[in-house]
């Protein structure tokens, strides 16, 4: 799609995270895509390692899953935008041309203001509830401690005005927060 857009440009791809870091160099990108989901990784993981290696290097993220969780999650990491795959071919064009022009680029469906202010911790909670996990999961897998994943669970449902995980999840994908 970007190829028929714009002929122009000169497009490349790898199919894991370490290819792109191994290609980078070599190819000396204006701006790089990167999926969220990556088969060797995870891409907000590859994400910090392209900025620690080329700090100036615009990069965006761009997942199939085109939730406000994820959304959020991509607004506070160092990334110049987010992109969902959904995401018209124009629109998606536009947001590269927008990230190589120095400017953050988030093609958002979801209004910020329409969405309860999560921060980019209590997104992942949130996405790790959804997914059937529970308190010790989530403290293994965010390296946090089971008292603040209750804290972050606790201020999650007082913002969606429920009572309980279930509700939380429900409420949730009704906001579009989750899929």
């Amino acid at each position: 799609m970007i190829a028929r857009l714009r002929p122009s440009w000169t497009l490349a791809e790898a199919a894991t995270g370490e290819e792109a870091l191994a290609a980078i160099p070599a190819i000396r990108p204006d701006a790089v895509l990167v999926d969220v989901f990556l088969p060797d990784r995870d891409g907000f993981d590859l994400l910090h390692d392209i900025r620690a290696r080329w700090a100036a290097l615009p990069v965006i993220l761009i997942s199939g899953r085109d939730h406000a969780a994820m959304e959020t999650r991509a607004r506070g990491s160092p990334a110049n935008g987010f992109v969902a795959k959904s995401t018209a071919g124009p629109n998606f064009v536009a947001a590269i041309e927008g990230a190589l022009a120095g400017h953050s680029v988030f093609a958002s469906r979801f209004p910020e203001s329409e969405l309860p202010p999560l921060t980019l911790r209590q997104a992942q909670v949130l996405e790790l509830l959804a997914a059937g996990h529970g308190n010790k999961e989530i403290r293994h897998r965010l390296g946090i401690a089971e008292r603040t994943v209750r804290a972050h669970l606790t201020d999650i449902f007082h913002m969606l005005g429920v009572h309980g995980r279930m509700p939380a999840v429900i409420k949730a994908r009704e906001l579009g927060l989750i899929e």
